[in-house]
């Protein structure tokens, strides 16, 4: 994989040429008035994601930034790569950028759920305190738990939105909620998505019984791991 990696750079020089090459072409054509197809852009662009895709599972994400940005300088709307930028962005500590293309996303599709949790994700985790807000990253998780009550992954995510405001209780709560429906419906969750859920689960926990020990409240409960 990494001897394929080292290549890639140079496949999007290629790539990159290629592109300039078109376009003069696609100029000159439109001079004259004929019709230009667009299945050129389309094989760059399954190109240029299979090359992200590759970058990404490098943990190279600034490259894997830059595939995608390239792709959607080629297809402006192009849905699936604004999707997955989104992700990309949080990966590489580009919060801003984040922020923008998933704000932009839920409110063109404000009944994905999946893009909701992906934001409220982004404002609960941010390294950048710029960029982390827990009170907004409860209400969007809550706006996607209403839409998907019973997927796992949203219940993870506004654990975490509780955590960072500092509402233990409601954390600890909403992660072991989030255990019982990733056994009851939850598929093709690997031996890592399990470690750190149960590490959230521990994490939550902690933190509820020092505060119950600050507030004098020793009543304690037992929870099982996912």
């Amino acid at each position: 994989m990494k001897r394929f990696l080292k290549l890639i750079p140079c496949l999007i020089l290629i790539a990159t040429s290629a592109t300039a090459q078109e376009d003069n072409t696609n100029t000159t054509a439109s001079a004259s008035g004929l019709s230009i197809s667009s299945r050129t852009d389309q094989e760059r662009i399954k190109f240029l994601s299979e090359v992200a895709q590759a970058y990404f599972k490098e943990e190279d994400f600034e490259s894997a930034v830059s595939a995608y940005e390239r792709i959607l300088e080629i297809d402006p709307k192009h849905q699936q790569s604004r999707y997955v930028i989104g992700h990309v962005y949080i990966s590489a500590k580009q919060y801003g950028k984040a922020e923008a293309v998933m704000t932009a996303l839920a409110e063109e599709y404000p009944d994905d759920f999946k893009l909701l949790n992906n934001l409220a994700w982004l404002y609960a985790t941010a390294e950048d305190p710029a960029y982390r807000d827990g009170q907004k990253a409860i209400e969007i998780a809550q706006k996607a738990m209403v839409l998907a009550p019973n997927d796992h992954h949203v219940w993870s995510t506004l654990s975490e939105a509780y955590y960072v405001s500092g509402e233990y209780e409601k954390a600890y709560r909403a992660i072991t909620h989030m255990a019982s429906l990733a056994t009851r419906y939850g598929t093709g969750i690997t031996k890592e998505s399990v470690d750190e859920y149960n590490e959230q689960i521990r994490k939550c926990k902690r933190a509820w019984e020092t505060q119950k020990m600050i507030d004098g409240d020793d009543e304690d409960e037992d929870k099982s791991e996912v």
